[in-house]
């Protein structure tokens, strides 16, 4: 469980760092989302990159019930 918890995270950071155009140092994963400087544009393409690393489907609803990387990667991994 916490392997992939890891991974979840790692692929997270990875994805909104990209996103945003920033080094993944930078990024908090215990900072909302909208706080990042995320949109809901980015909130959509950020399920997609989930989607492929981790091969589990994000809705864009869950973007918004865990709104920061730590709590939905805990979700994620709970699935």
């Amino acid at each position: 469980m916490v392997h992939i918890r890891r991974a979840a995270q790692a692929a997270a950071v990875t994805a909104v760092a990209e996103l945003l155009g920033v080094d993944a140092a930078a990024v908090s994963t215990d900072a909302p989302f909208a706080d990042l400087g995320l949109s809901s544009t980015h909130l959509a393409r950020l399920t997609a990159c989930l989607e492929d690393a981790m091969g589990v489907e994000v809705s864009v609803a869950a973007m918004y019930d865990y709104p920061d990387i730590d709590r939905l990667v805990e979700h994620l991994a709970m699935r």
